[in-house]
């Protein structure tokens, strides 16, 4: 594999697997913010990946990948620099500190979005892109599993302060107040900022080089013909008929398994798991990612992209029939094992047809209108969800923290993803005459 290659998986490990993850709620809230403001800045940090998201694309199409994936690798630094400078107590500034956390977090998710993916694959030897992109995405979801692990294992236990203090008596260190010992993922998180930072100033950019041959214009003649390239490509998305196909098809699997994602918790209290557990549960989650990659690149490489995605739809459907019908215990978690998995799945077959049906000067824009049209889908799912809860509460007249107006959103979900995949399929093929490079 070119070291390229090699980089991009370290950086997706570094940039991803955050030790601060597992307690990414109660931290905001241990820093002094409410319910309500942690819902707030989660909006501004989508907010600002949707707008970030396509324009950082065409940037990267139009000057080279190498720069916006080191603009990422700045930003999570910074970052993290401002979560580790958090004066705890002091509600106003932890506020505006947060801000600009979210604001600086969603511009390096939207500057890494695309440009990653477009320089790995751009980095592999043409000829051989078909068998050795399936190899790397598959030793990138080992990793990942293996760094979500870790992750979720340490992130837990470093957050907590007996832990620590208990550690701290053992070698006899003395002990330090939880405003100190509640910082210590995040300073650790901090160096591996730094470490991915690195990471990315080892790349370089795929020659022959992915800047634009008009490299030489004037500056803001380049910019305007990199916003130009926003609506070509959006054009030329819009009349390709396999390249249409993959997107809505990304729309529609990842929208509904990231709301459940989002809501598992909900989910696993519904079965009967406590909060204990959970952290096991995404383990097990990540074991299943790490054996089934061989799988997902045989099937890459052996079978049809229809057939694939026929399998994704199967095993999210049957996911969402379990969690439609939840079992007590052990047994409920079974139950929904297959929409977890397919997650996994329809990343690692959407991103291998996405980039071979794509062509290089225009691959990250692609992949970045991929992201934004997955964060919208997502964005809208979750309004949804919150509206037909809220009529389920009317209509069941129970109060909306009852699980069983939970239970009774869950039943409409197999039979709401069944039917947008239906008439998604159907407009597609409605539509297919008038599309070019179908």
């Amino acid at each position: 594999m070119p070291s390229n290659a090699r980089l991009f998986i370290w950086f997706r490990l570094l940039f991803n697997c955050r030790l601060y993850y597992p307690i990414f709620t109660v931290l905001f809230l241990d820093l002094g913010l409410s319910i309500g403001e942690f819902a707030a800045l989660n909006v501004i940090w989508a907010i600002t990946i949707v707008l970030l998201e396509v324009p950082s694309g065409a940037l990267a199409d139009q000057f080279g990948r190498r720069p916006l994936i080191v603009a990422a690798g700045w930003l999570m630094v910074a970052e993290m620099l401002v979560l580790c400078l958090m004066p705890v107590g002091n509600h106003d500034v932890v506020l505006w500190l947060f801000v600009v956390n979210r604001i600086l977090s969603g511009t390096a998710e939207a500057c890494a979005s695309g440009a990653d993916e477009a320089l790995a694959y751009d980095s592999l030897p043409e000829a051989e892109r078909s068998t050795l992109w399936p190899r790397l995405m598959a030793q990138l979801g080992r990793a990942m599993s293996l760094g979500f692990i870790v992750s979720s294992i340490s992130g837990s236990i470093l957050y907590d302060h007996a832990r620590i203090t208990q550690l701290l008596s053992f070698f006899n260190a003395g002990d330090l107040p939880r405003e100190w010992t509640m910082k210590i993922p995040l300073a650790l998180n901090f160096i591996i900022g730094v470490v991915c930072l690195l990471v990315t100033l080892r790349l370089k950019e795929p020659e022959p080089s992915m800047k634009s041959v008009e490299a030489k214009q004037p500056f803001f003649q380049e910019m305007r013909t990199a916003f130009q390239r926003i609506l070509d490509t959006g054009r030329w998305i819009w009349s390709t008929h396999t390249v249409l196909t993959l997107i809505l098809l990304g729309f529609v699997f990842d929208s509904i398994i990231r709301l459940f994602m989002t809501v598992a918790s909900n989910f696993y209290r519904l079965v009967g798991i406590t909060e204990a557990w959970y952290g096991v549960i995404g383990v097990v989650a990540s074991l299943l990612g790490l054996a089934t990659a061989g799988l997902m690149e045989r099937m890459s490489t052996r079978y049809s992209s229809t057939l694939n995605f026929g399998v994704v739809a199967l095993m999210v459907f049957a996911g969402l029939l379990g969690a439609a019908h939840p079992q007590q215990g052990w047994l409920g978690i079974v139950m929904i094992l297959p929409l977890m998995l397919g997650m996994r799945f329809a990343q690692f077959f959407l991103s291998n047809s996405l980039n071979a049906a794509v062509s290089s000067e225009r691959r990250a824009t692609t992949l970045s209108f991929r992201g934004l049209t997955m964060n919208l889908a997502y964005g809208v799912m979750t309004l949804l969800f919150g509206w037909h809860t809220h009529w389920l509460e009317g209509r069941l007249s129970l109060p909306a923290e009852d699980p069983r107006v939970f239970a009774a959103s869950l039943a409409w979900w197999p039979w709401w993803f069944l039917g947008t995949l239906i008439v998604a399929l159907a407009w597609l093929r409605w539509r297919r005459p008038v599309a070019q490079g179908a």
